[in-house]
């Protein structure tokens, strides 16, 4: 788990410096710095993992060389399998020999968390590729005498000095999120996952993105045919090897984050199989939904060497501007906070955490599944009438209530495609009567609309949405911004190969069956977890928005939002944000506060920028 930051053309010392200081939180271990013939310049930030003493990068070998912030987690077996001799026991190493042997076509054989820049001499070509599910985030940029490339937004930005697109802005703020190639800057790009580019040293041009893999192929072939129990058993076999390779390849002490779940919980139990006794962590958040009885218990049952960690809010209001500044763009998932917390609390005991993310996404575990999965969505009369309903409707103000599923399933009856799919997800301002000045980026538009348009079922093509775009855009984003923040290395069982290529494959009754969400990944939690576990609804990171936006963050809220140099008065009628302040916009308490934290991340992040750019 390292930082990555390269160059081709004019590199300039302003611009090494920029990277030693923006990317020493993602590599404390060591900074190394190396230039190629004719006009390469690669920089590395590491924090050590795997191979302590040989692992240094940029690693070289004869006409190769290659910076690589991840994990391969099948590296050792790679050697064996194509007879791989190397000088060290690094996975950097391995990509490099296995490049050797295969070229382009090694990609499909790396199992593991990836974004790297490897250097073909020979062939005068820069290759940037992107692991399968996004998580480890590369950026890139050309201007009129060099491209870069690199880990973080926040380093390039600060080099390049880019202007904003505010239609990324207004896509933002729609939808929650920055989907695709695009970014909030003019003039940087972001590597899709599963995607690659090349540059041509010598000419400095730069490829289209050509996709290497894929998880859509796997929800448009058949179902396997198998019976509950054989399809327990594969996933069983598969997942037990994830999290095997993951506790394995690592030269320092792994652990598991722990909650109430059943994902962290089988991933827990898979894991001390392979060491018995292995530390466990659980957060326990001051004045929240407490899962540490649910966990302590998971723990005894499993023989875990067990640790609750104490979080709270106290220093929140000191602590906002810089948890929100390290995502390099405006970010709407209010779980960051506590995500940055967790982390920070976590580094202070181990280096290298295993989780249960992914498994919801793969394996239907969210609420909003159920109606896809149970055919409530129809095109008929019940589709008509909620179309005359859901505006008269009032929003609802607790989310759990029976009231508020009723309310949320007629308001997806009324809406189509991708209005739909941002209804049952992200949305912040959907609802509303469109107070845009500019018009939403169209590329998540496009996105859903062409995966709404498959000739799969319901339930498929809204976990292939997630997939797509939630999954790395929003959570997965979060997941490397907050562990790095605090150098800590997280990994996904969930998320590897084995598994991303089965799930899809699974008919839709053994990810959702009636109500029951998750209902394969519940049966192998009953085989692992104490009795009635495997029955406990999902819960996630809980935070108090309202409470946060109304209270502990309303200094700085009416300090940005109250600014002579608002962004979001290029983007939004002023007016509009002016009467949701005054609680004079007709939405719910928890849709109020999440589009007031998303409007007030963004002016955060945008004025960092201004103070960023010279006079």
């Amino acid at each position: 788990m390292c930082g990555i930051f390269g160059n081709i053309g004019r590199l300039k010392d302003s611009d090494m410096e920029v990277a030693r200081e923006m990317l020493c939180h993602r590599g404390p271990d060591g900074q190394v710095y190396k230039t190629y013939e004719p006009n390469v310049h690669l920089f590395h930030a590491r924090l050590s993992i795997v191979d302590i003493a040989g692992g240094t990068q940029p690693m070289d070998d004869e006409d190769l060389a290659i910076i690589f912030n991840g994990e391969i987690y099948n590296h050792l077996e790679l050697r064996k399998q194509f007879s791989l001799s190397g000088q060290t026991h690094s996975d950097t190493e391995t990509i490099l020999l296995l490049y050797k042997k295969l070229g382009l076509d090694m990609l499909e054989h790396l199992e593991g968390m990836f974004a790297m820049a490897l250097y073909d001499k020979r062939q005068g070509k820069v290759y940037l590729f992107r692991d399968r599910a996004g998580k480890k985030p590369l950026y890139f940029s050309k201007t009129n005498d060099s491209i870069y490339f690199g880990s973080e937004q926040n380093l390039l930005q600060k080099i390049l000095r880019p202007s904003i697109r505010l239609s990324a802005m207004a896509a933002y703020l729609q939808t929650g999120m920055v989907y695709g190639e695009a970014t909030p800057f003019e003039g940087i790009s972001e590597v899709k996952p599963g995607h690659f580019v090349d540059i041509d040293v010598r000419r400095g041009i730069i490829s289209e993105q050509k996709e290497w893999w894929s998880i859509v192929p796997f929800y448009e072939q058949d179902s396997i045919e198998a019976s509950d129990e054989e399809a327990l058993q594969e996933l069983d076999r598969r997942l037990k090897q994830a999290v095997k390779r993951r506790i394995e390849s690592s030269d320092l002490e792994v652990g598991c984050f722990l909650s109430g779940g059943i994902d962290s919980g089988i991933v827990t139990a898979m894991a001390t199989e392979v060491k018995p006794g292995l530390r466990t962590f659980t957060v326990r958040f001051s004045d929240e939904y407490d899962e540490s009885p649910i966990a302590r218990k998971v723990a005894n049952h499993l023989g875990t060497n067990h640790q609750e960690l104490d979080v709270s809010y106290d220093n929140l209001l000191q602590d906002f501007e810089n948890i929100v500044n390290a995502y390099g763009e405006p970010f709407v998932d209010d779980s960051q906070i506590p995500s940055y917390y967790v982390a920070r609390e976590a580094r202070k005991h181990l280096t290298v955490i295993v989780n249960g993310d992914g498994g919801d996404e793969l394996f239907g575990g969210y609420r909003r599944y159920v109606p896809y999965a149970n055919a409530l969505l129809t095109s008929g009369g019940v589709k008509a009438v909620s179309k005359l309903i859901a505006p008269l409707l009032p929003a609802p103000d607790n989310k759990m209530t029976l009231y508020n599923y009723a309310y949320r399933l007629a308001k997806l009856n009324s809406l189509e495609s991708f209005e739909q799919y941002l209804s049952a997800s992200t949305d912040l301002l959907l609802d509303q009567a469109t107070p845009f000045k500019v018009k939403p980026d169209e590329a998540l538009e496009k996105k859903i609309r062409s995966i709404y348009g498959k000739n799969i079922s319901a339930l498929d093509k809204i976990m292939l949405a997630d997939f797509e775009t939630i999954l790395p855009y929003i959570l997965l984003k979060k997941i490397d911004i907050s562990s790095m923040q605090n150098s800590l290395e997280g990994r996904s069982p969930f998320l590897s190969k084995d598994i991303m290529e089965f799930a899809p494959t699974l008919p839709d009754h053994m990810k959702v069956r009636g109500r029951t969400t998750k209902w394969l990944l519940r049966k192998l939690a009953a085989q692992y977890l104490p009795i009635g576990n495997e029955k406990l609804p999902k819960r996630g990171f809980e935070t108090p928005i309202i409470e946060m936006v109304e209270k502990t963050l309303q200094p700085i809220l009416q300090d940005y939002l109250h600014s002579s140099n608002c962004l979001y008065k290029d983007v939004l009628e002023a007016s509009f944000v002016e009467k949701l302040l005054n609680d004079k916009v007709a939405v719910s308490k928890d849709k109020r506060a999440k589009i007031l934290f998303g409007i007030l991340s963004m002016e955060i992040w945008y004025r960092k920028q201004a103070e960023a750019v010279p006079a």
